[in-house]
């Protein structure tokens, strides 16, 4: 579907229109011709110029959408008939149509409506609740790995860690991965935030999903524009984005700026990991910090179910695709000095226990041997 007849549609998810406009410009740096650039997202050649000119102009927030109220508003309405229209919705709480029928008012009842608008008389008819429900419908529609936010968290910034974080010198930041279909939760620890470790944590990542059968296709992965991401400027061939799609061919999308609900998910999980991990487990060493850490991320994929997925575990929801469970088991590593232990498989029957929240060990490794035989072999 060409950009012209996204834009024409006015879709809600802004961030498609933006992400298009963004790869319109950079494609328009790559070639240094706007008539190739129009040809190829199939618009007039002053769309590419107008995108190009606006990003020039102010840079990624010039690829936003600009509001679209007039500047002047022509045959406004006068100031009397106005104030009427106030009064007699408060006093009868009639809509627009209702109002100019039943009072006979000289104006229409989009004028009406955009005067109850600016003056705050109009309800809003879908509650919070309602939206979080319809997203959750689009979200199941979604395959597993489909959709994959990736995002950064602080571990300085916690109080009760911030203790273990100075004794133990450990890691500053944890990069996050969470599947948005299953909820499954992925993160590396390093002591540097640069791209050099987003696209290490990446390859780690990718190398592991694919090993269970998903295809680099079926991926794309979704970041905010951090620098560690190669998001503040557009490059040409080169940074995080390049090396995901000519590398290992899964695609990859921004969200907008200053648009963090985009990433809600990923986001979400930053809040848990916090409140059910860094600020109660007490920490002895650095090796005990990631065996816990290991553990958390065993008991978040394999044991917590998901109130927002009817429930479920994101292992429960790997098993309705047939997709295997060991997926799930990928060990946190501190990328900055552990590149022996790349992908370096979780055994639960070595450190089940060490989570607070893991009281027992799992059904799934007691029941099915082959599968307690496959991860102690990985």
């Amino acid at each position: 579907m060409s950009y012209s007849i996204i834009a024409n549609k006015k879709l809600k998810d802004k961030g498609i229109l933006y992400g298009i406009r963004r790869e319109m410009v950079e494609y328009y740096y790559s070639c240094k011709s706007y008539r190739k650039a129009a040809s190829y997202f199939g618009v007039n050649v002053k769309t590419v110029l107008k995108w190009v000119k606006r990003y020039k102009e102010g840079g990624l927030r010039g690829l936003r959408d600009l509001p679209r109220k007039p500047k002047v508003v022509h045959n406004k309405v006068r100031k009397e008939v106005e104030e009427l229209v106030v009064k007699l919705r408060k006093q009868s709480h009639f809509g627009a149509m209702r109002l100019k029928m039943e009072f006979e008012l000289p104006i229409s009842a989009g004028a009406i409506n955009r005067i109850l608008k600016e003056r705050g008389l109009l309800k809003r008819q879908r509650r919070k609740h309602e939206k979080k429900r319809d997203l959750r419908e689009v979200k199941m529609k979604l395959k597993p790995f489909e959709v994959i936010q990736v995002d950064i968290k602080y571990t300085d910034d916690i109080p009760e860690f911030f203790p273990y974080y100075l004794k133990y010198k450990l890691p500053k930041y944890q990069i996050t991965a969470r599947d948005v279909r299953t909820g499954l939760l992925y993160y590396f620890y390093t002591y540097e935030k640069s791209v050099t470790y987003t696209i290490m944590a990446m390859k780690i990542l990718l190398t592991h999903l694919f090993k269970y059968g998903i295809k680099p296709g079926w991926i794309t992965i979704q970041t905010d524009n951090g620098s560690e991401f190669s998001g503040i400027r557009i490059h040409h061939n080169r940074g995080f984005k390049k090396y995901l799609e000519k590398d290992w061919g899964t695609k990859h999308r921004y969200i907008p700026p200053h648009y963090p609900n985009a990433n809600a998910d990923v986001e979400s999980s930053h809040k848990l990991i916090e409140d059910e991990f860094y600020s109660l487990e007490h920490i002895n060493s650095k090796e005990d910090f990631m065996n816990k850490a290991a553990t958390y991320q065993y008991y978040f994929n394999f044991m917590r179910k998901n109130s927002y997925k009817e429930w479920k575990t994101p292992v429960d929801i790997l098993k309705e695709y047939n997709i295997c469970p060991n997926i799930a088991l990928l060990s946190p590593i501190i990328l900055d000095t552990q590149f022996e232990n790349t992908g370096q498989m979780f055994d639960p029957n070595l450190y089940y226990n060490l989570y607070h929240h893991v009281h027992v060990q799992p059904e799934i490794f007691l029941s099915d041997r082959t599968l307690a035989k496959d991860v102690k072999k990985q």
